[in-house]
């Protein structure tokens, strides 16, 4: 998803953002950054405004949002401290290797961009002063780090949500639970957001280049085709899926990486979004094991959601897929996806019509994203997700309607009742 400038206070629908530059992600992967670094760059960078360069964050302030240690000397003053010593790459150039003769050869040099952050003092010494810091009128505003963004137009850039620093709705500290959750997890919740592509798939893309990761769902028994022209998909949840990048996890392995995984959704900072995608799954096999499961095709893309399934104790608001209707309709058709008593083993059922390719897959989404409609992009994918659901809806109530079945109410209708009920 692409966004242009973080909103001004005087927004007001929705939440203010912020971003880093790609050159400083990498960076951050490539330099193995620990938990405390990532957490610590990452309250600079909300500090920044909109230039998204000169941060009014304090060593005080990254303490104060991390959870973290206070004392001089402490690991946010040493994640600051080796912060300024991680240095961005460019792109490669070719270059002499410095030999004579036979030994002569031409080879690959990424270029040297300089550090990801400067300290007030540095900043000054290294431009001799022909940079004069944008301070505030108050102490305040007076600004102590510098971030570079590396001539990155702000729409190339990767975007967080304001709340991932100063918390919401259940969770007052995200960077103390990430801080927490360990190396490895910060590292990992870094890459998803490089990855969040919310206009194309609501989340965190499972596929190409940088892809993050998803869940695979296997059918349980062959399609039914049901009376009306539909058919009826019913998958399991399987696991895990992911193309692991070893900056992750800082060697190949996959234990560290869906343990770090688990970690992010029992924190609430991510959580799955169950979708019917709009091409059948390709049978592919896992290298590691020869597992056979359903690989997403290159060209899929989100036909509906089923569900939002969250580790944290509530489901976001506005976030309601069709799961309960697409489940109803297949248990009075008489091809229930539940346990004996109504209970749930992670089997959906998807609903589409007779013909379509279609898949069951769960992604993840960032819960600290950009979410002011200003922004970007944020509108319109939620225009389309909404758009989608609904007319999946009505798919599912006209074959109901054509079997004698009585409708079923919308879920996002059924949310607002209970919210209404709630509150009262």
């Amino acid at each position: 998803m692409t966004e242009p400038t973080t909103p001004t206070k005087s927004d007001t629908l929705g939440p203010g953002s912020f971003c880093i530059p790609r050159a400083a992600f990498n960076a951050l992967l490539d330099a193995k950054a620990t938990a405390y670094e990532i957490c610590a760059y990452l309250v600079l960078a909300k500090f920044t405004g909109e230039c998204g360069r000169y941060s009014t964050a304090s060593i005080t302030a990254v303490n104060t949002y991390t959870g973290a240690n206070k004392t001089k000397g402490g690991p946010i003053d040493k994640a600051i401290t080796r912060l300024k010593t991680i240095r961005a790459k460019g792109a490669t150039k070719q270059v002499s290797n410095g030999r004579s003769g036979k030994s002569h050869a031409m080879i690959e040099q990424a270029t040297d961009l300089g550090p990801i952050v400067f300290d007030r003092e540095t900043w000054n010494r290294e431009t001799l002063g022909r940079l004069p810091l944008p301070d505030g009128p108050t102490e305040r505003g007076k600004v102590l780090h510098v971030l570079p963004d590396f001539g990155e137009p702000p729409a190339d850039r990767i975007w967080f949500g304001n709340n991932l620093v100063s918390g919401v709705g259940g969770i007052d500290k995200p960077l103390k639970a990430l801080k927490n959750a360990g190396d490895v997890a910060a590292r990992l919740l870094l890459a998803m957001y490089a990855a969040n592509d919310m206009e194309t798939w609501g989340g965190v893309r499972p596929i190409g280049a940088g892809s993050g990761p998803w869940n695979h769902y296997e059918p349980v028994i062959a399609d039914s085709t049901l009376r009306g022209g539909v058919r009826l998909i019913r998958a399991k949840d399987m696991g895990f899926v992911a193309s692991i990048d070893k900056r992750v996890t800082g060697a190949d392995d996959k234990q560290a990486y869906f343990t770090a995984l688990s970690a992010l959704k029992s924190t609430g900072l991510v959580y799955e979004v169950v979708l019917v995608l709009n091409r059948n799954g390709i049978k592919d096999k896992f290298a590691s094991n020869g597992e056979e499961y359903s690989r997403i095709p290159d060209d899929a893309e989100p036909f509906y959601e089923l569900d939002c399934r969250s580790q944290h104790g509530y489901k976001p608001e506005g976030e309601e897929g069709i799961g309960s209707a697409t489940a109803t309709t297949a248990g009075d058709f008489g091809h229930s996806v539940a346990l004996e008593g109504g209970g749930f083993d992670g089997t959906y059922a998807a609903i589409v019509p007779t013909g379509y390719g279609a898949m069951i897959a769960g992604i993840y989404r960032l819960r600290f994203r950009v979410a002011n409609s200003k922004n970007a992009g944020v509108k319109g994918a939620w225009a389309r997700i909404h758009q989608n659901n609904r007319e999946a809806f009505n798919l599912v109530q006209s074959i109901r309607a054509a079997n004698k079945l009585p409708p079923l109410t919308p879920p996002w209708e059924a949310a607002k009742t209970a919210k209404v009920a709630k509150s009262g």
